[in-house]
């Protein structure tokens, strides 16, 4: 049994990985309010005041950020603050109190297959750009960190993760309510761009496998599905789900956020398996009935 510590436990995807882990290990939820479910330290991340609060830690899982950070352009210099200077703060605790690793969650845009899909020149002129531009020095930092410390650590990237109780800003769970409300159902672009829909639980046990496995020490993982759905196919699965009568309309990205919606190339699941035998294995339409349902009950 290990002690660990998660950051932004109260999360998508943090939330996961403490109910999965809780099984078999002793957990603390670190986050702005108290978790109560599991043993709770209520703190801001960004603060250094919890360093030395909340005692002795095995393994350290990373996930405190802004929620759905990527369409929060109002407060670009937050979002970047809360992910490098938390990080900062998890790099030296773990240092400190020579924790066994770090498990940091990014984001797949970062991943080979989307380099060329992007213009990073462009990340000062948009405040879209804040959160790939935060993960991406963050990625950085850690492996510099790991250099001259020689901390352990893995970087868990994520595939468009959705689940229960995920902010209503994302593009699932707002697609549903709609959907249940027979609100317009509104599809940006053509809708034929196309993503990796995660279901949380399988990313969290990816991460989980990821943390523990010693193949992927010092390693960044890119954790999906490896399969790809258009925007507009799931308007439609979602509208059947949901028995819907909601229209489907399109409209035009808002400014800016058209530079990330550019098509994205799913990632081979065989180097996953490879590294942890694992595949991320629930399909879309049954990941979808849980969250729909998770909605209805509310």
């Amino acid at each position: 049994m290990f002690k660990i510590l998660i950051t932004g436990g109260n999360g998508l995807i943090g939330s996961a990985v403490a109910e999965l882990l809780s099984k078999e290990h002793k957990i603390t939820v670190l986050d702005l309010t108290k978790n109560e479910n599991f043993a709770s330290a209520v703190f801001d991340v960004t603060e250094k005041d919890w360093i030395d609060s909340v005692g002795k830690f095995d393994y350290v899982f990373h996930f405190a950020s802004l929620g759905d950070s990527i369409h929060k352009t109002s407060r670009p210099i937050n979002l970047i603050h809360t992910e490098l200077t938390g990080l900062y703060n998890v790099l030296n605790y773990a240092l400190k109190y020579n924790s066994k690793k770090i498990i940091f969650a990014s984001t797949a845009i970062l991943s080979e297959e989307f380099k060329n899909s992007f213009s990073f020149p462009k990340i000062n002129s948009n405040p879209y750009f804040s959160f790939v531009a935060a993960k991406m020095m963050a990625e950085y930092y850690i492996e510099e960190f790991h250099r001259e410390n020689n901390i352990g650590y893995s970087i868990v990237r994520y595939y468009n993760v959705y689940g229960k109780n995920q902010n209503n800003t994302a593009v699932v769970p707002r697609f549903i309510r709609n959907a249940i409300e027979g609100s317009p159902i509104v599809v940006f672009g053509s809708g034929k761009q196309e993503r990796d829909f995660t279901y949380n639980y399988d990313f969290a046990k990816a991460a989980i496998l990821t943390a523990f496995s010693e193949e992927t020490y010092s390693k960044t993982i890119n954790i999906g599905t490896g399969k790809k759905t258009s925007i507009m196919s799931l308007a439609k699965l979602i509208k059947k789900l949901t028995n819907s009568k909601s229209e489907i309309i399109k409209d035009v990205f808002p400014q800016g956020l058209d530079e990330l919606e550019t098509q994205r190339i799913p990632f081979s699941s065989s180097e996953l398996k490879k590294l942890i035998g694992f595949e991320c294995k629930t399909s879309l339409e049954e990941g979808l009935k849980k969250v729909i349902d998770s909605i209805e009950g509310k």
